[in-house]
């Protein structure tokens, strides 16, 4: 295990400045569990991607000049990618999912080019990861490893999808990469991402707290995704107050996404702490989107809150919009959590939890889906995670 202190500075050359801030902006975009609907919003694992394109909306002050300017010459590979780059952390911080269109409107003069500028076939990545499509991502960032060998970003980004997709043995390959590349310390948190979602969350806080008793690593963003990694690893191994500090130096990094601020709302939840949720939320610079309105409405309940009851409702209104729009399989997850915590209907979250299962694979997912189970008197349902993981690990060997 590298030490502790070991440098982000690349040892050998190649890659340039190629990386640390984009790898903690691309990661920050789907680090943590979300919901979507085009009119209110998500967290950063969702979802819901609005091609239509209009001129108002979400598409205001600085990005509008980059749309303008996009516009005069919509071949530009550059311009493309920085229009689409900004609104995916306009999207990750706000939880807006029309920026997701946006982006995705912006590259779709390469949508089905097989090799497109590096920059682009990126942000393609991280566009099929918000749609739940976490294989294909996995696929099309290994095909652009394989012509540009020392993308970091993509090994990030390619380890990520696999292992949400449930493929450890990729996942875990690409870390690796990330270690060879001269990069161990992102490397210690991709593979904490793995141990967590193999239900080792002590190995993973063990070697990365290590990492976090020392001075910070790198630029804020990638601090920022770091530290919520450790602050997970921690939650998940029981160390709260740990979690609790490392949270609270993630979000005083400017920038918090809504995703940091929905998993620092479920420890406290978890905790039995939903006050302390509730003004935290309040905070949030998006409260009223899908993932917070959700713990929001989580809280709000626990508490016998006045706004108890508009929250569900809002809540039920979004997801049957969702239905609607035929949207309703990028929801699963939170359509568990709502049924499970809100509605008091464990069969209607465990079939939910299943469904989830089936589409993605992190620590957040197996563990929404154990609750379920027990919560529905049929923890034998349950099984397929201990199962799924037995393979993983014996593939591994």
């Amino acid at each position: 295990m590298p030490s502790p202190d070991c440098s982000l500075t690349r040892k050998r050359r190649g890659v340039g400045a190629l990386l640390v801030t984009a790898i903690a902006a691309s990661l920050a975009v789907w680090q943590s569990p979300g919901s979507a609907s085009p009119a209110h919003g998500t967290d950063a694992d969702a979802d819901t991607v609005v091609l239509q394109l209009d001129a108002g909306g979400a598409r205001s002050g600085g990005l509008a000049a980059m749309w303008r300017d996009l516009q005069r010459q919509p071949d530009n590979a550059g311009a493309a990618a920085s229009y689409a780059n900004q609104a995916l952390q306009r999207y990750a911080r706000d939880g807006d999912a029309r920026y997701i269109g946006f982006a995705q409107g912006a590259l779709e003069p390469w949508r089905d080019n097989p090799q497109p500028p590096l920059p682009i076939w990126l942000l393609r990545g991280r566009i099929l990861q918000t749609q739940h499509q976490f294989a294909a991502a996995g696929t099309d960032l290994d095909r652009l490893l394989a012509t540009h060998r020392d993308a970091v970003e993509g090994m990030l980004l390619s380890a990520d999808a696999w292992r949400r997709a449930g493929d450890i043995g990729r996942a875990r390959a690409r870390c690796a990469g990330v270690a060879l590349a001269g990069y161990p310390i992102p490397a210690l948190h991709c593979a904490g991402d793995i141990l967590m979602s193999l239900g080792e969350p002590e190995q993973a806080f063990a070697t990365l707290s290590q990492v976090h008793e020392g001075p910070a690593h790198g630029p804020p963003p990638l601090q920022q995704w770091m530290l919520t990694v450790a602050a997970e690893a921690a939650a998940a191994a029981s160390k709260v107050h740990q979690a609790l500090e490392l949270y609270q130096r993630a979000l005083a990094i400017p920038g918090a996404t809504v995703a940091l601020h929905a998993s620092h709302a479920d420890l406290l939840l978890a905790q039995g702490r939903p006050k302390e949720a509730l003004v935290a939320l309040a905070s949030a610079p998006a409260p009223d989107t899908d993932a917070l309105l959700l713990r929001r409405a989580i809280a709000a309940k626990r508490l016998d809150h006045a706004d108890r009851h508009e929250l569900r409702d809002r809540l039920s209104e979004r997801f049957a919009e969702a239905e609607r729009l035929g949207t309703a399989a990028l929801h699963w997850r939170e359509q568990a959590m709502f049924a499970l915590r809100v509605a008091d209907d464990p069969g209607t979250a465990l079939a939910y939890a299943k469904q989830n299962w089936a589409v993605q694979k992190g620590p957040e997912d197996a563990s929404l889906l154990l609750e379920a189970a027990r919560a529905a008197g049929r923890p034998e349902a349950a099984e397929i995670i201990y199962g799924w993981r037995e393979q993983q690990r014996q593939q591994d060997i």
